[in-house]
Formats: C-alpha cells, structure tokens, sequence
C-alpha cells in the first residue's frame, strides 16, 4: 500500500541522461505528458535555449527520468537528519577556527532546515548540457554532473553563515564534505577548495587526502583479499543505481497510469492509504525530490508509490 504523505506542493521534477538500451514506448496520457513537461521545464538546462529544450523532449521517459535523478542527487531534501562527526572533522586543524560555522550548520541539519544555500551554485544551474551525452572523442561527461559526489557519494557545503543576495551563503574557501542519506548526516572531512582540482601527474594534497580516506572509510571490516566495487558508474557518467532507479520508475508508470481511470483501483488506493476517496479525484504524477509519486490536489496528497534516495 502506497504511504500518504501531505505536502505543501509537488516536489521538483528534474532529469537525467541515460544508458543505452532498449525502452519498450508506451502511448503517453495527459498525465504522463504533464509529467514530462513539468521534467524539461524545472531541470537547470545550458545553454537554456531552443535546442537544449528539443533535446529533452525527443527523449524517452527513462532518459528524462535519469536526468532528473542525476541532477536531483545534487540536492538534498528538507527534513531533519541526526548528525555524526567523524573524527576527520575534529581532529582537522581548522575545526576550531571554523566550529561557530560548523554547528550553524549541523543545526540547521538536525532541525531539517533548507540546505540548499550551502550548496554549490553548481548544483543549482547545472543540471543537463546536451555537449555531455555527445559521443564523439574529448566529450566532458562531467560537464552536468558532480564527479566527486557520483564517485564518493558526498556532497560538500559551504560554511559561510552570510546570506548574499542570489540566496545562497557566502562563499568559503573551505568546505565541509559529508554523506548525505534520507535519515544521517555525517561530516566526513574538511578540505579547502583545491580538493575539486582535476586529477593528474600531480594530484593536490586535499584531493589526494580525500581518496585515502574515502578509500578507508569503503573498506571498514571488509575481510582481507575481498573485492569491493565502490561506485559502479555508467559510461555517460551517472552510477549505476540511478540508472536502475529511472528505469524502475519508468516501469511503475506504465503499469499504474492505465489504472488511474479505473474506480476499483483508485478506490483501493485512498483506502490502503486510510484516506477517504473524494468525489472527483484528481491525481497527477509527481517527484517529491527523489520520491516518485501521485500527487492528488483536492487535499494536496501525495501517494508515494516508490521512496527514493533523498
């Protein structure tokens, strides 16, 4: 039975770039079409033109579908999350000189304030380039993507506690890098920013100080002579989990949107969710962040169908 949840809106719709395989098509409802309308129209398109826009809306459902949850993994939902501090973290010797803004932050977390203004302006406008799925020579698959959080699976914030104008903190030199999951927040180091230098001969201290010790953390109580796959990631250069996901959820539409004009399931619906089915219903699909969702308006529901990662 699909969980209710109210809401005071449905949550973003965004996309992604896909893998390629085969995608049986399906003849799209108005529903399903709002759905992808809703997609092109939010994702943080550049260049934000004509042709970035035909792009988007030549590609199947799945193809949006991991576009959306490749941007969105850059995002972190708002509800609060109990925090841990790795040892990293204190044992730094910036942590005293930083501590007021660390815990502003860590405060914000455990109330389950918005985030997003610690984010990386990246984050908020980079969300599909066409030039990235080219498949010629020389392509930047990483041009809308955060390599470090597909690879590692953290995201890194900015400390300032100055709100400038655009809504987003003051930018810090150094930034603090966690693990970000539904319920935890755990700060796993603080780094300046020559941590997000590009990997060479020569890499940077801070990049090379984050590799041994994501590298520590992946192999915690692993068995000597085990083989460990940290971070399967496609060749377009999203992981292999969002993939899997967007094709899931690709699925669940298929096979729910035909019964959505079915009384006898949507009767079964309102009631496996203990809600009183209204007199005309009006569901819609929606993601709620990484939820994928129906989203009724007359009371402003929202049937999560499948739980996403954030």
């Amino acid at each position: 039975n699909p969980k209710i949840h109210r809401t005071q809106k449905a949550g973003p719709v965004i996309n992604q770039l896909c893998l390629q395989y085969s995608e049986v098509l399906m003849q799209e409802t108005k529903r399903v079409l709002k759905l992808r309308n809703e997609i092109i129209k939010a994702i943080p398109k550049f260049p934000n033109n004509k042709d970035t826009k035909t792009k988007l809306e030549s590609m199947h459902l799945t193809e949006l579908l991991i576009h959306y949850l490749s941007w969105m993994s850059r995002c972190i939902s708002i509800k609060p999350r109990k925090v841990v501090v790795e040892p990293a973290v204190t044992n730094d010797r910036r942590y005293k000189l930083l501590k007021l803004d660390i815990d502003s932050l860590l405060e914000k977390v455990r109330k389950g304030e918005n985030l997003t203004p610690h984010l990386s302006l990246k984050a908020l406008s980079r969300g599909y380039t066409p030039e990235a799925s080219k498949k010629e020579p020389g392509v930047n698959r990483w041009a809308d993507k955060d390599f470090l959080l597909n690879v590692m699976g953290y995201h890194h914030f900015h400390l300032g506690t100055k709100i400038e104008a655009k809504g987003h903190v003051e930018r810090s030199d150094d930034v603090l890098f966690a693990g970000v999951s539904r319920d935890e927040f755990i700060a796993i180091g603080l780094f300046d920013h020559e941590v997000f230098e590009p990997i060479g001969e020569n890499m940077s201290p801070e990049r090379k100080r984050l590799w041994e010790m994501f590298d520590k953390r992946i192999l915690r109580n692993t068995p000597p002579g085990s083989v460990v796959i940290s971070s399967p990631i496609a060749t377009s250069g999203h992981p292999i989990h969002l993939v899997s996901t967007a094709q899931e959820y690709s699925w669940v539409i298929r096979e729910v949107d035909p019964k959505l004009d079915d009384h006898k399931y949507i009767a079964e619906l309102y009631s496996g969710a203990g809600a009183e089915v209204p007199k005309k219903p009006k569901l819609e699909w929606a993601l709620n962040f990484s939820d994928l969702g129906l989203h009724e308006k007359n009371y402003n529901y929202f049937f999560m169908l499948r739980r996403g990662f954030n």
